[in-house]
């Protein structure tokens, strides 16, 4: 810390002194400089004294710390050898003595010349006075080394975190120590190379000068070729080859921490007592493993397949209800319908049947890897939960009530004791909505939008929106919202919350535009899905900062109870608040996907698309609902 403080003295002033010189003289080359010391004479004194220290000159700071860098170089060593360390050090020395010397003698001293490119004369004040404080400070500290006390040991206990700090001495004088004479060998080399400048200069003018530009330019032009190669192969545009590369790569560092472990004897069945399987749960089981197999075979057919793979979440619902978590279930029962019409919605938008692969190696090889991975992860799965381990779940079970004023465990989990967890999910899932939304945004127009009209089927309905759908929907629609906002209240103390209120509100929104069309329902929608999704994430942290306000931790959940004529006590949380943010980013998440795909399907129809439910105007005011869902407006 001492030379770095004597370091930023004496070299902000030289850098400052090289502004000097160049503002008067017009140039910065020594070559074409020498005798200022005459025609300048304040700002070169100055300017010597900061040479003179960066040289390690006695009675200034820089002696002081070169003194104490040399001191520590002498009793090291590297790789057993004793002196390697205090020769580099000295070498070092001596190339600071010379160019220090060469820059203050053939600058400041020698003869007055008559080619300057200007001429040269002391500037005003305000140029040189901040280089004669600095140069006062290199004085001082030379003359007055404890000066500098207070301030290194503050700082040095700051940086190594301690209040005892190692023995050192801010001393001018410490004796005939072994730096002491490293330094006088390096001022004496160092005279020698100054007095040998010319022959040493014309000999470092014969040898071979490579082109720096040149090397950088073959660096970088390498660098970019390279990178181009590399782009090419893995960015190939194949979601199969990215899917087998991240999963070849779990599995190789899975497989070498697993044979690791088993080198040292520590795999073992887990002790844990394991619950007897039933009959339905056997029946589900063998349904799920006829569903892989059938996915497996019929791949090919998009919309067969993803009914299939949704028989997957289905288990996962009944497996959630078989160990006493409706919450889950409930969660993944409304994420399946959600994710399952938009993907429906999607679908209608490409070919029905995918290419097929022809190649037997990379069947073989995809079927290699899934086969490994699926029974790595099950392995491991088997494992964690047949092993007796330490969970924080015992301390979720008891602080659910007396820390987050709930009740129902998972809800107080996502919105109290992981909220900065669940925060940053949304905030995800909002910037993967709005970047799906620009991606698509392409599809609109130009050879996109023709693209997707050539490989959409040619099959249309003959009734887009049939009219007992229409008003089924439009009759459950309250019924609907009731229920989302009775799950969003609920949802502290019962199974409920944000997140699955927000998916049912979603999912009766989504009917209204799968029943009466993307214009009739666009045309009479009054919000906006970006402002929902950018509403939702304020709300949620806005509810963090306020708890700072209070001086707690952000996030923190704070509650209280009420009473009120009628309806009896009930309970206030602020997590509430921070559910709400859930709601409206997931509302809002799922119509703007909504909104993308029926725009694009819009765009891409060969054929005028009806505007309406059964193609009937129920009323005047219906006439703009065209011209409504054809603006570029986003809203839902």
């Amino acid at each position: 810390m001492f030379h770095m403080l004597n370091h930023a003295t004496f070299k902000a002033a030289l850098f400052m002194s090289a502004g000097i010189v160049d503002h008067e003289a017009r140039t910065r080359d020594v070559c074409r400089l020498g005798g200022l010391l005459r025609l300048m004479p304040v700002s070169s004194v100055l300017a010597i004294l900061a040479a003179g220290s960066m040289a390690g000159l006695p009675l200034l700071n820089g002696f002081l710390s070169k003194e104490m860098m040399l001191e520590a170089t002498a009793g090291t060593d590297i790789g057993g050898i004793p002196y390697l360390v205090p020769a580099l050090a000295t070498l070092a020395a001596v190339f600071s003595v010379a160019y220090s010397a060469r820059m203050a003698i053939h600058t400041y001293f020698g003869p007055v010349r008559d080619d300057y490119p200007h001429h040269p004369h002391d500037p005003p004040v305000g140029m040189w006075g901040p280089i004669a404080v600095l140069v006062a400070l290199v004085v001082a500290i030379g003359l007055a080394p404890t000066l500098a006390g207070p301030v290194v040991a503050r700082t040095s206990m700051a940086v190594i975190g301690t209040d005892a700090l190692p023995y050192y001495s801010l001393a001018i004088w410490h004796g005939l120590t072994p730096a002491l004479f490293m330094s006088a060998l390096a001022f004496a080399v160092g005279a020698i190379m100054l007095k040998g400048y010319e022959g040493l200069s014309r000999w470092h003018a014969s040898l071979p000068r490579p082109d720096a530009k040149r090397m950088f330019d073959a660096a970088v032009s390498g660098l970019i070729a390279v990178s181009r190669v590399v782009t090419h192969r893995l960015h190939t545009g194949s979601l199969q080859q990215y899917m087998a590369v991240i999963l070849v790569t779990v599995v190789a560092v899975g497989s070498t921490a697993f044979l690791a472990a088993f080198q040292v004897g520590s795999h073992a069945l887990g002790g844990r007592e394991t619950l007897p399987a039933n009959l339905p749960a056997i029946a589900v089981w063998g349904v799920l493993m006829a569903t892989c197999a059938a996915v497996v075979v019929v791949h090919r057919n998009r919309l067969l397949t993803l009914i299939l793979t949704s028989v997957a979440g289905l288990v996962v619902s009944l497996a959630f209800l078989q160990f006493s978590a409706p919450d889950l279930a409930l969660t993944q029962i409304s994420v399946e319908v959600v994710t399952t019409i938009l993907l429906l919605l999607a679908l209608n938008l490409m070919p029905r049947r995918s290419e097929a692969v022809e190649s037997l190696r990379r069947r073989l090889g995809g079927g290699l890897i899934a086969v490994v991975a699926g029974a790595g992860v099950g392995a491991l799965s088997y494992a964690v939960m047949t092993r007796d381990i330490a969970s924080i779940s015992q301390y979720h079970l008891e602080q659910s009530r007396p820390g987050g004023g709930g009740t129902n465990v998972v809800n107080v989990i996502l919105v109290d004791f992981r909220g900065f967890d669940t925060f940053g999910e949304i905030i995800v899932l909002g910037i993967a909505a709005l970047s799906i939304a620009a991606m698509l945004h392409s599809a609109l127009r130009g050879a996109s939008a023709r693209r997707l009209d050539a490989m959409r089927p040619g099959m249309e309905s003959a009734d887009a929106h049939p009219l007992l759908l229409v008003v089924a929907t439009r009759v459950l629609l309250p019924l609907a919202l009731t229920v989302g906002v009775y799950i969003f209240l609920r949802g502290h103390n019962e199974p409920g919350g944000g997140f699955i209120a927000g998916l049912i509100v979603a999912i009766a929104l989504i009917m209204q535009y799968l029943a009466s069309g993307y214009s009739w329902a666009a045309s009479r929608a009054r919000l906006d899905a970006r402002g929902m999704i950018g509403a939702g994430i304020l709300i949620a942290g806005m509810t963090g900062i306020g708890a700072l306000i209070f001086d707690a931790p952000f996030l923190s959940t704070s509650y209280d109870y009420f009473h009120l004529p009628l309806i009896g006590e009930f309970e206030l949380a602020t997590a509430m608040a921070f559910d709400l943010g859930v709601f409206l980013t997931v509302v809002g998440t799922v119509l703007l996907a909504l909104v993308e795909i029926a725009r694009i399907e819009r765009r891409a129809e060969r054929e005028r698309v009806p505007e309406g439910p059964m193609d009937v105007l129920l009323h005047s005011d219906d006439d703009r609902a065209p011209k409504a869902a054809s603006s570029e407006r986003n809203e839902v």
